[in-house]
């Protein structure tokens, strides 16, 4: 009787595959090329884009109008400031308000969705830094 993995089968190329639960939790993970459907570029798409995770910090602590985020956010173009606002709202972690009054003004909010980033920016951030400090 042959075990599945005996010294045979290592050396033919035919080994178990072992996934870490904690890093890849189900079978959307298990993928051998990135793929639109794994929740990790899923991740990296939200967040992906130079300005973007400024914006979003900017957006954690509220609605901002197009001028406050061009106020906190200086050196951002205003086409670049506009290309990341429609792809955060495109991809439904934004949405874009009219507001009321002449003349027209615009308020742009995290969804709850949006929200759900704030523990990966946190985590980037520790990382980052403990990745400086090397």
């Amino acid at each position: 009787m042959r075990h599945a993995d005996s010294e045979t089968d290592r050396e033919a190329g035919h080994q178990t595959e072992t996934f870490d639960g904690e890093l890849v939790p189900d079978a959307r993970g298990r993928t051998r090329r990135p793929e639109p459907g794994c929740p990790v570029e899923v991740a990296l798409a939200a967040i992906s884009g130079r300005w973007t995770t400024l914006v979003l910090r900017e957006l954690m602590g509220g609605a901002r109008s197009f001028s406050d985020l061009r106020t906190a956010l200086p050196d951002v173009s205003a086409k670049v400031l506009t290309e990341r606002l429609g792809d955060l709202t495109s991809r439904r972690l934004a949405v874009r308000e009219e507001l009321p009054g002449f003349p027209s003004r615009t308020s742009y909010r995290l969804t709850a969705a949006g929200h759900e980033l704030r523990p990966l920016l946190i985590e980037l951030y520790r990382s980052g830094s403990a990745l400086l400090a090397l």
